[in-house]
């Protein structure tokens, strides 16, 4: 009877194991998009800041026209931005998938193990 309670406490163990791994993987992960997100919201609220005091220097049809040239420039800036951080944050996906799939292929193997004893 004890051996069966021993055996069931070490099936518990390899089933929770990866399961607080995992959560631990997911917070960290959180607080990595969190803090990426409010870098990114930050860049964009500049961007942002920055075309509203260059409208403010707007004071005749030359400085019109000098607006109006590098808003160009400003659209291919933020295209190159947006693209570089869906990149990141695509990086970070996967980076999250490789260690959840260490996690449950260590977990599947030290759950094997005491099966391939206990079958022998």
């Amino acid at each position: 009877m004890q051996s069966y309670f021993g055996n069931f406490a070490d099936q518990a163990k390899h089933m929770y194991e990866p399961v607080g791994k995992i959560g631990s993987l997911v917070v960290s992960n959180l607080e990595r998009v969190a803090e990426f997100q409010m870098d990114a919201a930050k860049s964009y609220a500049d961007l942002t800041m920055k075309q509203w005091k260059d409208i403010a220097d707007i004071k005749d049809v030359e400085s019109l026209k000098n607006f109006a040239a590098g808003q160009a420039e400003l659209a291919s800036e933020i295209s190159k931005k947006w693209v570089e951080d869906m990149k990141v944050l695509g990086d970070m996906g996967i980076e999250f998938k490789d260690e959840v799939e260490k996690i449950l292929a260590t977990s599947r193997n030290g759950a094997d193990k005491p099966a391939d004893k206990a079958g022998a």
